[in-house]
């Protein structure tokens, strides 16, 4: 088991850290020997093995847990939280070094996490779970892509999704999304299953990926899609290549697009945003209402 924090003896060096479950079990100091510094090249720390816990990094004391972990040849790994103590940077690197470990090793690993970017990376499988309740067990990509509830689909994904309940409308035989600032039109392979709802009395929730919002440009015809809503800037956030870019319409106050950077956006103004509708899911009223229809996205 590797701890969130660590779990190091302060009195002992890196390599009795390492060694001392090895010790416990009265293997051959040959072989203990073998095992530690095996465990240190893998990870790196081979010529920190002499430091004790205090003259290590936050980064290198991660490795040190890790190497205690892996001398004892297991079956299962447990990661629980692991690189909750340290900063983003080391986090980004920590996070490739382990999947390299898993790959390597192939030991079957169980990590418990609260970042959702840790979970989609790292997991072969992931289980969302709260108040004890697992929402969805399944690969990253099919989750993120067809999540199974409203929950789980506010839960994956930075920024995380946003939520417009409205009611759904047929005129004429159009199934609409009503917003209650504007009518979307309802993409055909969700109307199937959203006419079952029983259109003209029906509350539901579309929910939208910050990717799948799209900021009109002077030279092109974003602002005369049939799918936009009037929306008001009120906060800019740039993020180098990338900008998020929050909104409000009368109804919703917060909503997030996550789009190019490019200056020229007045804070303040009110835009016509545009929606791929072929990018959004439909969930039943209620914050974790199961999943109506969700858009094909690749699966795991």
């Amino acid at each position: 088991m590797v701890f969130q924090s660590y779990a190091l003896y302060p009195h002992m060096t890196a390599f009795e850290n390492m060694a001392f479950a090895l010790s416990l079990r009265h293997m051959p100091k040959t072989t203990i020997n073998d095992k530690v510094r095996r465990a240190a090249d893998k990870l790196g720390i081979a010529q920190l093995l002499d430091k004790r816990p205090r003259q290590l990094s936050g980064g290198q004391r991660q490795r040190v847990a890790l190497g205690r972990a892996i001398v004892r040849d297991p079956q299962c790994f447990l990661f629980d939280e692991p690189l909750s103590n340290l900063d983003a940077k080391l986090r980004v690197e920590m996070r490739a070094e382990i999947k390299r470990l898993h790959l390597e090793l192939g030991s079957t690993t169980v990590y418990v996490t609260h970042d959702q970017e840790e979970a989609i990376t790292l997991g072969d499988r992931v289980v969302v779970m709260k108040d004890g309740v697992v929402h969805q067990c399944a690969g990253p990509l099919e989750i993120y892509h067809r999540p199974a509830n409203r929950f789980v689909a506010g839960f994956l994904g930075t920024p995380p999704m946003n939520f417009f309940a409205g009611r759904l409308i047929d005129e004429a035989g159009r199934l609409l999304f009503d917003e209650g600032t504007a009518k979307l039109p309802v993409p055909a392979w969700a109307a199937s299953a959203l006419r079952e709802r029983q259109p003209g009395s029906a509350d539901v929730v579309m929910g939208v990926r910050p990717e799948a919002l799209v900021l009109p440009r002077s030279d092109d015809s974003a602002a005369s899609a049939a799918a936009s809503l009037p929306m008001r800037l009120w906060l800019v956030q740039p993020l180098g290549a990338k900008m998020d870019v929050y909104l409000s319409t009368a109804r919703h106050e917060r909503i997030v697009a996550h789009v190019d950077a490019r200056p020229g956006l007045g804070v303040g103004a009110t835009l016509p945003v545009a929606i791929d509708m072929d990018r959004v899911h439909f969930f039943e009223p209620g914050d974790a209402g199961r999943a109506i229809a969700s858009h094909d996205g690749p699966a795991s």
